[in-house]
């Protein structure tokens, strides 16, 4: 009899016991996987993504994600989620870090995952150019760097048929850099394009391109007028700018055969550049026969040309805002010609910011501007103005 009742209080218990479940971790709330992954790099300022999914649990979920200081937020607790769940976060310099996060059923039943990461020093950013202005041989460059890098610099390639003042200039602290382009030759076109880069300290570039334009010049002289072109529309200070004198046609009762004197008024401050001085056309060797005195029948054989210093700029005496160049050739063996053409060209630089123009002086203790036929007969140009529609005669200097 004892051992039935024994019997009967153990099968008693096995039966109270069968609808009771033990609740071990995972069992009854959401089971959690999460990853952090940087989209390219850990580095401060970078973003990175948090990527959450679960299993099991009871719907509505909620989930909270504490980054532990290394990104510029966490995901406050509360936050109504599904799976899987994204967030891109922005990282923080330092570390290491632990992430945790922590996904809760509509049971108040959770699941976690956690991790580690440390994050880097900000990684160096490339410059920009912001924007480029090209207008008649100026082109204006505006960099900026989203870092604050300084130096910036800036470099422009080179354009056939142009030359520019400096290939390479440091921005300046409002980011701006300014690059003056000139025509090799005013009767040549230019339109060719250059590439302009900004380079920051750590070697990471912007690049754009600009077109540089110049309209070939035509020079259309009346009879008896003569001008003095410069070959640049803007220069820096000490620049060299070439200027060509070019005489229009001659009356036929007063044949060129000498260049008795030109003598070239410029604004103070300008002044003729040692061994720039060249017979005819811009280009070649000094005494090359080419321009107007190749028109000549016969053509000189040579010239009689002034030294350096007979060409350095002196006072005008009735304008003290002037100076003036005195120039002269003789061609040896030459004929008379009466068409016009290109006389000669020369070096000017300016010593100072500012508008330079250019002209001709007539007389001045002796006569300073005039030519002579092959008998020696002395004429005067018809007009020496150096005013005339669509011709240059003056330099912006900056």
């Amino acid at each position: 009899m004892r051992f039935f009742i024994v019997a009967l209080l153990v099968f008693s218990l096995v039966l109270a016991c069968s609808s009771c479940r033990t609740k071990n971790v995972g069992d009854e709330g959401p089971i959690v996987t999460a990853t952090f992954t940087q989209a390219s790099t850990w580095n401060d300022g970078l973003t990175a993504t948090l990527n959450v999914t679960w299993t099991e649990g009871t719907a509505p979920f909620t989930i909270q994600a504490a980054m532990g200081g290394g990104t510029t937020e966490n995901i406050a607790a509360g936050t109504a989620a599904t799976t899987p769940f994204n967030r891109i976060l922005t990282l923080v310099e330092g570390g290491p870090f632990t992430w945790t996060v922590t996904v809760t059923d509509a049971n108040g039943d959770s699941g976690q995952q956690t991790g580690t990461y440390t994050v880097g020093a900000t990684l160096n950013q490339a410059p920009v150019i912001d924007s480029v202005d090209y207008t008649n041989g100026v082109l204006t460059v505006n960099v900026s760097d989203p870092d604050g890098d300084t130096p910036l610099t800036v470099t422009v390639t080179d354009v056939a048929d142009a030359t520019v003042d400096s290939n390479s200039v440091d921005a300046t602290a409002a980011g701006v850099s300014v690059f003056n382009f000139s025509q090799d030759d005013p009767f040549t076109a230019v339109n060719g394009d250059t590439t302009v880069t900004v380079t920051d300290p750590g070697g990471l570039t912007d690049t754009d391109t600009v077109t540089v334009t110049f309209a070939a010049l035509v020079v259309n002289l009346a009879e008896g007028e003569l001008a003095a072109v410069p070959m640049a529309a803007t220069a820096a200070v000490g620049e060299t700018v070439t200027v060509i004198v070019v005489a229009g046609d001659f009356p036929a009762a007063a044949a060129f055969n000498y260049m008795n004197g030109a003598g070239v008024t410029v604004t103070d401050g300008g002044d003729y550049v040692d061994d720039t001085f060249n017979v005819g056309s811009v280009g070649g060797a000094q005494k090359d026969i080419d321009g107007i005195w190749a028109d000549m029948a016969p053509a000189p054989s040579t010239f009689f040309v002034p030294e350096n210093f007979m060409m350095k700029a002196v006072d005008v005496a009735a304008d003290s805002a002037l100076d003036f160049m005195g120039f002269n050739i003789t061609p040896i063996g030459a004929g008379e010609v009466t068409g016009g053409g290109d006389l000669f060209n020369f070096g000017i630089a300016f010593d100072a910011a500012g508008t330079y123009e250019l002209g001709f002086i007539e007389f001045q203790d002796v006569k300073r501007t005039y030519y002579s036929d092959n008998a020696a007969v002395e004429y005067n140009w018809g007009d020496i103005s150096n005013d005339y529609a669509g011709i240059p005669n003056s330099v912006v200097v900056n």
